[in-house]
């Protein structure tokens, strides 16, 4: 049997996607003794609570075109965080961990920059020694759960910083945007994982990495070529929505018809840059922090629950088979005629093209490309 590897496509193909989002999220990469995954080597064994930023429309534009700026929107989320939680606690040592997520796509596959992040319920306390220098431990200090309000200002306030900053808008636009009387800001911290639930962290991070589209939502393309895509929970729902009583709202449906290139437009406009990082970790979750950590004790952080080594890339493709189950919900290793467990025999790489032909050709399974025809010369004039 041969097993195809992945097309490596990023956000553009769902099954690809979806094992990067398992590996990184490990939700099935190992089986479930050795798993290594975000959940055991970077979350601390403590209460976590989802938090949702969004912008307004007005400035989803200026993220559009500049996608530099979404690490720094990242980061806009992670100092509205921090200084909120410092603040709170009385202690400015104090940092939370923070798992923070940059998505750029909504309901209907729209441009919509926001950030998702999964935040400690609380701050950790460095644990300091007799010289004064921090050690691997930490003693960790819980806060309850907290208005919404300071957030909300303090992350308007730091994307307005960021867009001034980056000369995007000038202090007019800011005076107009808190003018109205609904300035399109959000922050929602409803959801809330307690401590030691593992698959809830696993599964939240998947839903972090989750791909921009879906196959299953697009229910029909035309005769026309005009493609139909429904929404996630098929709920009904005004495109856009009222932000209150006074104002117009959309048609109320669940779906939305798209042209074949707008199509390829809305999706392709989710890929990110190569090398750009979609999830980032910010205080004690840093890789930074972590590093440190492992530094100064190699065994596992005394109080918190975090192993000192977070594994490498490459041990956590090591689970290659059991991804690849748990995608396309088959064993690649199991035998199709007796189902007992194959051993795999060679790997063959893509740039191996006279190898693969020459097993396809002792299978039977080569099929020889039909010849091109030689382009069409153009016609002299004498």
């Amino acid at each position: 049997m041969f097993v195809a590897f992945s097309c490596r496509g990023r956000c553009v193909c769902p099954s690809c996607h979806e094992k990067r989002a398992l590996e990184k999220a490990g939700w099935a990469c190992l089986p479930k003794p050795r798993r290594r995954q975000v959940a055991e080597h970077v979350c601390a064994d403590v209460a976590h609570r989802q938090f949702v930023f969004t912008i307004p429309k007005r400035l989803r534009l200026y993220f559009r075109y500049d996608r530099s700026l979404l690490g720094g929107l990242c980061q806009a989320a992670w100092r509205t965080v921090c200084t909120v939680y410092q603040a709170t606690s009385g202690r400015p040592d104090g940092v939370p961990g923070m798992v923070g997520a940059i998505q750029t796509f909504g309901d209907l596959i729209h441009f919509h920059p926001h950030i998702h992040a999964m935040v400690s319920e609380g701050v950790f306390l460095p644990d300091l020694s007799a010289c004064g220098h921090a050690q691997a431990g930490g003693t960790f200090l819980p806060l309850p759960k907290l208005a919404t309000e300071p957030f909300l200002n303090l992350w308007e306030q730091e994307v307005f910083a960021l867009l001034l900053g980056e000369g995007k808008i000038i202090n007019e636009v800011v005076a107009n945007i808190r003018s109205w009387k609904h300035s399109g800001f959000s922050v929602d911290q409803s959801v809330r994982l307690e401590a030691g639930d593992r698959d809830g962290i696993q599964r939240l991070i998947q839903y972090f990495l989750r791909c921009p589209f879906s196959q299953v939502r697009m229910i029909e393309v035309t005769d026309a070529g005009k493609v139909i895509y429904k929404t996630g929970d098929n709920r009904l729902g005004r495109f856009p929505e009222a932000a209150s009583d006074d104002l117009l709202a959309g048609p109320k449906r669940n779906f939305q018809i798209f042209d074949p290139l707008d199509f390829l437009a809305e999706v392709t406009q989710h890929i990110p840059a190569p090398g750009s990082h979609l999830v980032r970790y910010y205080g004690w979750y840093s890789n930074k922090a972590r590093g440190q950590r492992a530094q100064r004790q190699p065994a596992a952080a005394a109080g918190t629950g975090i192993s000192a080594r977070s594994p490498t890339a490459r041990e956590a493709r090591k689970g290659w088979a059991a991804l690849i189950k748990q995608v396309y919900e088959a064993d690649p290793l199991g035998c199709p005629k007796c189902g007992s467990e194959m051993r795999i025999i060679a790997f063959i790489e893509r740039d191996q093209g006279d190898v693969i032909e020459k097993i396809l050709r002792h299978c039977g399974l080569w099929e020889e490309s039909p010849a091109r025809a030689s382009p069409a010369q153009e016609p002299t004039v004498g």
